[in-house]
């Protein structure tokens, strides 16, 4: 009854369909419920990088798919195989939109709740909020650290409206109301080229890995190699990963075309798959690329897959350095499935570079720490990590404290599953 084989949507990982025999797409029933418990328990058996790890259960006594697949994870190492609306997962891979507000936020070292992103294209960008801005209450609930801010802004659901007490850069307060509706992201949030003193140097903020990522990157490596930048600097702070192909696509960009046809990564499957699917993808000839030598990258505790992605591949290479704080650790990768209406995004595989380096669970660690300086703009040479990645550019120099891990908990840490790699509310 439970039957695997290749869709024709290939576009991120591979998409794959976990058939069910006589089930309507949205039939509640009970015993639909069974057949897609079943369903998923067997796929799991099948494809889960940890599948020999599975412990025996009765998926049709669990109350749904999501219960199923709790009971069924390897903990503590998986914290990422999640479960999905089929169409929210292809809106965000395929499209670079999902249902919110359109921004990012962090704590700042005073325990206020800064807005550290907001995409062009939204209702609050348009109103003039920016980064750096904070978030002193939600609907009259005065933002403290602790609060879940996820639970406080309600469902993903178009047309959730919520009233945002804001503290502006000059002190004064202002009172705006939002609407939930379906943001198209900018992945890259930033780029420019700055000049110190001999040096050109291009810095990119990017967000995301998404198939619209690819048109973003072409717009980019154009203006860095219309100006003959020396440098690159990648801000992948609060870059929570996404597609492989497009990492692949970046750092073929970064790298040029020396290195046309050497492996980038290494996906190493279960033994029940590892004879069909294990491959390696090479790096490929990429136009506007940059060919450089070295790579400073700016990350911190919300970098993570492809971005991580980027550094481990590239090392073997190439000199990639690491401005601010380690960054997540997610050395897995992920193919999806489709169950009815549900993607089904497990842990499949495990990366590694040329060189078979992975295992990076407790993150990459900065060789050149800095903190995130919420109270700047993206660009800001005063900005502390961007200040510290040029200074390295300069002077080689790798002096500084070790970033401690904030003891409160940022408001990414609070999203699951999809809404983790989106990273925005």
């Amino acid at each position: 009854m439970n039957r695997l084989f290749l869709s024709l949507i290939v576009f991120v990982f591979g998409v794959f369909t976990l058939t069910l025999s006589g089930c309507k797409k949205d039939d509640p029933t009970p015993d639909i419920r069974k057949e897609e418990n079943e369903a998923l328990y067997a796929g799991m058996k099948d494809w889960y990088y940890w599948n020999e790890q599975i412990p025996q259960i009765n998926p049709s006594s669990y109350a749904d798919v999501f219960a199923v697949l709790e009971a069924i994870r390897q903990r503590p190492l998986d914290r990422w195989s999640y479960i999905t609306n089929l169409q929210e997962f292809l809106d965000f891979f395929q499209n670079s939109s999902f249902v919110g507000y359109g921004f990012g936020s962090s704590w700042d070292s005073m325990g206020k709740l800064r807005i550290s992103f907001v995409y062009s294209s939204t209702q609050m960008y348009a109103q003039g909020v920016r980064r750096s801005w904070i978030i002193e209450a939600i609907n009259g609930t005065s933002v403290v650290p602790g609060i879940n801010v996820s639970a406080l802004l309600g469902p993903n659901t178009e047309g959730v409206s919520n009233a945002f007490l804001f503290r502006k850069p000059d002190g004064n307060t202002t009172q705006l109301s939002f609407t939930k509706e379906k943001i198209n992201m900018n992945t890259v949030l930033h780029h420019e080229i700055i000049s110190a003193e001999d040096r050109k140097i291009g810095y990119m903020v990017l967000q995301g890995f998404t198939t619209p990522t690819a048109t973003e990157l072409t717009g980019v490596f154009n203006d860095f190699n219309e100006a003959g930048i020396d440098e690159l600097i990648l801000d992948m702070r609060y870059n929570g990963g996404g597609s492989t192909a497009i990492a692949l696509k970046l750092s073929s960009m970064i790298a040029g075309p020396s290195l046309t046809g050497e492996p980038f990564a290494h996906y190493l499957y279960n033994s029940l798959k590892s004879a069909e699917h294990n491959r390696t993808d090479l790096f490929t000839n990429e136009a506007n690329s940059l060919s450089l030598n070295r790579l400073v990258t700016i990350t911190t505790g919300a970098t993570a897959s492809a971005s991580e992605m980027v550094i481990n591949g590239l090392r073997p290479f190439i000199d990639v350095h690491i401005v601010g704080s380690k960054t997540y650790g997610k050395p897995m990768g992920m193919n999806a499935f489709t169950l009815n209406n549900w993607a089904l995004v497990p842990i499949t595989f495990k990366i590694a570079n040329a060189n078979n380096e992975g295992d990076y669970f407790n993150g990459l660690p900065a060789n050149v720490p800095a903190p995130d300086d919420l109270t700047r703009m993206f660009g800001d040479p005063q900005e502390s990590m961007l200040q510290a990645a040029i200074a390295f550019i300069l002077s080689g120099s790798t002096k500084g404290e070790v970033v401690p891990e904030t003891q409160v908990r940022q408001p990414w840490e609070d999203m699951q599953g999809l809404r983790r790699i989106i990273g925005a509310f």
